[in-house]
């Protein structure tokens, strides 16, 4: 069941992503001791243990170097706090002209040191919270940050890679509230993001692009491959920033939690990960090939290059703003109406839609905690501006959602006991998109035999750019990271920070051992389909079991009449 918003989650995932210029901390400078001290001992987050300072007893750990040799070329870095940070470091060469819509390939090398003390442009794509094309924002686009421990614990630590969300058009991996200095002083671990190719850049499918390298039939899926290039990189080179590449921890919200999901089952990527987050990660989001190349024949007609004597070499000729811009988003904001930029089921990259395929058993069997959040709905509903105005607006409305079920939607969703057809809506828009298929993929995924955590994130911050949203989609990400986002730009309280250590501790002590428990932590049990037991993330930690039960069994249901031949 292919998710069917698309701008709603643009403009929502634009409004997390909308900070303005880098994070306010400066570094020290170039070799001026680490602050003071790891993170990791503050309450217990920690999964291998906060790694910077000296902190007063035992030996003195000498910092590591800020100057790196990677497989290109020097690079050296700066210190912010306990912290060494490597930012803007290029992993693929520039996807432009030829390399347009092609496998990202080999950087040149370079000899003289690379500075990489600020992230490089976030990839082509437009405005976040205007119409228009981001004129900061820059095809050449491919680079990765690191933040590793000043003084490491170890030499081979865990690692944790970051891919972002932003409805696969628009976002960065170098935005302040993925700024990864306080997740690796409280894991100890070494924290990577990176860029990817968005919208029509990175998403288009042709059947002139599939079959322009017979040795590689693939199209619509280069933003992947851009992730998989930037994976690849870490392999090659996160042993020079101490990390070890024999323990790589994926993990992503939204479009970046359906990134993981295709990375699990996509066959090239097998064998550069060994763990998996999905946060608010949707695993049924792909589109088929014959309704992605139809949307890609829509883009050559609007840019002029039906007729032309080369349509590879019109659509290379033309700018990225005239890409980016040329198929305007559609009127219907919130059910997605217009072009949608998801991964194509391409036969290559995605051997078919990887809900199927984590049905079916195959994909890369790793450790994996998976989750959604209680009010996954109310953000795309406020930023669309939508009204439900009455129980027969929310009969159209659940129609949309579920084509020969909107009846029984509406009937699973009574107005009066939601409080209003428009809450109503909301509470069935947040089921159908993320918490039912999220469940789904944590059955499928347990099944196979992969160790599986379910959690459900409730807890709602005050204080949002859009007023009460509740626990709203992608609030987690704040309590991941710990830095302040868009939508919450206040620094986190006193209680909050007692529960981003908590939460960031079990991210830390997976990505270490492929097992969020550990400690004095509360338990977290592995997922079972008959138990159904997951871990409720909030100020209290508890346990829950049966989420959504019959809701999600009316969702699956649906699901699963869609996918039968």
């Amino acid at each position: 069941m292919p998710i069917r918003f698309s701008l709603s989650c643009t403009l929502v995932l634009g409004l997390l992503a909308a900070a303005c210029g880098s994070s306010e901390r400066e570094p020290n400078p170039v070799g001026t001791g680490g602050g003071a001290g790891g993170a990791g001992g503050t309450g217990g987050a920690g999964g291998a243990g906060g790694a910077g300072g000296d902190g007063g007893g035992g030996d003195v750990v000498e910092p590591a170097p800020l100057l790196v040799q990677t497989d290109k070329g020097p690079v050296e870095g700066a210190v912010v706090g306990s912290t060494r940070t490597f930012l803007g470091i290029p992993f693929a060469a520039p996807p432009v002209g030829e390399l347009r819509w092609k496998a990202p390939a080999p950087h040149e090398g370079w000899t003289e040191t690379l500075k990489a003390t600020e992230p490089g442009p976030a990839c082509s794509q437009s405005m976040m919270l205007t119409p228009g094309f981001d004129p900061s924002s820059s095809e050449d686009c491919l680079t990765v940050n690191v933040w590793s421990p000043e003084r490491p614990a170890s030499s081979s630590l865990p690692v944790l890679v970051w891919i972002y969300g932003g409805a696969f058009e628009i976002g960065s991996g170098g935005l302040p509230e993925y700024d990864g200095q306080r997740l690796s002083e409280t894991s100890g671990a070494v924290v990577v993001t990176f860029n990817y190719r968005l919208g029509p850049l990175g998403f288009l499918a042709l059947p002139e692009l599939k079959s322009e390298d017979p040795d590689r039939p693939a199209t619509g899926a280069y933003g992947l491959e851009d992730q998989r290039a930037a994976l690849e990189w870490v392999k090659a080179n996160i042993g020079a920033f101490g990390g070890d590449p024999g323990n790589v921890t994926i993990f992503g919200e939204s479009a970046g939690g359906i990134s993981v999901c295709a990375h699990l089952v996509s066959p090239p990527s097998q064998g550069l990960f060994h763990r998996a987050i999905i946060q608010s990660g949707p695993c049924d989001t792909a589109v088929d090939e014959a309704t992605a190349t139809a949307q890609g024949a829509m883009l050559v007609e609007a840019l002029g290059c039906t007729d032309a004597p080369s349509v590879l070499e019109c659509l290379r000729e033309k700018s990225a703003e005239e890409v980016t811009t040329a198929l305007p988003p559609g009127a219907d904001i919130l059910l997605g109406d217009g072009p949608r930029w998801f991964p194509v089921v391409d036969g290559w990259n995605l051997p078919d839609l990887p809900g199927k395929l984590l049905e079916a058993g195959s994909f890369e069997k790793v450790p994996t905690i998976l989750g959604s959040n209680a009010d996954e709905g109310t953000v795309f509903v406020a930023s669309a501006g939508t009204t439900i105005a009455d129980d027969a607006a929310f009969l159209d409305f659940a129609e949309h959602l579920a084509p020969g079920h909107g009846e029984e939607v509406a009937a699973a969703y009574p107005s009066d006991t939601h409080g209003s057809a428009q809450e109503a809506a909301t509470a069935a828009l947040g089921d159908f998109y993320f918490v039912c298929p999220t469940r789904r993929a944590a059955r499928a995924i347990a099944e196979a035999g992969a160790d599986t955590y379910l959690y459900h994130f409730t807890y709602a911050p005050e204080g949002s750019l859009f007023g009460d949203l509740g626990a709203f989609h992608s609030a987690e990400i704040r309590y991941v990271f710990g830095a302040p986002g868009t939508l919450l730009p206040e620094p986190l309280t006193d209680e909050e920070l007692e529960l981003w250590r908590t939460v960031a501790g079990y991210w830390s002590r997976h990505a270490e051992g492929g097992d969020p428990n550990g400690g004095d932590a509360f338990a977290w049990p592995k997922y079972d389909a008959q138990t159904d037991e997951h871990l409720v993330l909030d100020r209290t930690i508890s346990q829950g079991s049966g989420l959504k039960k019959d809701l999600c069994d009316m969702w699956d249901s649906f699901a699963a009449e869609q996918r039968a031949p």
